[in-house]
């Protein structure tokens, strides 16, 4: 087995979670809502600590986005880790 570096490390940026909250669902308007959710299960949260501890090496600031009105096929919904640089 040959040797590899760090470098060769890959990770899959498709982060996935169980449901983000609030719901489609809810009643109450963007101005009433004080929190938001994500569920996730041991794999999903293991994965996206994983992205965050990459990505935070390199990146001052890191946005995370939850699809909220997205559910996917599998019944999980998206979660992209971003940055803005200018």
């Amino acid at each position: 087995m040959a040797r590899q570096s760090p470098k060769s490390i890959t990770i899959n940026p498709n982060v996935r979670c169980l449901r983000i909250y609030p719901t489609e669902e809810t009643q109450k308007s963007v101005a009433d809502l004080k929190t938001i959710g994500i569920r996730l299960d041991r794999e999903q949260c293991i994965h996206l600590a994983r992205v965050l501890l990459a990505v935070a090496q390199e990146w001052d600031s890191i946005d995370i986005t939850g699809y909220r009105f997205d559910r996917r096929s599998d019944g999980t919904y998206h979660l992209t880790v971003t940055t803005y640089r200018e």
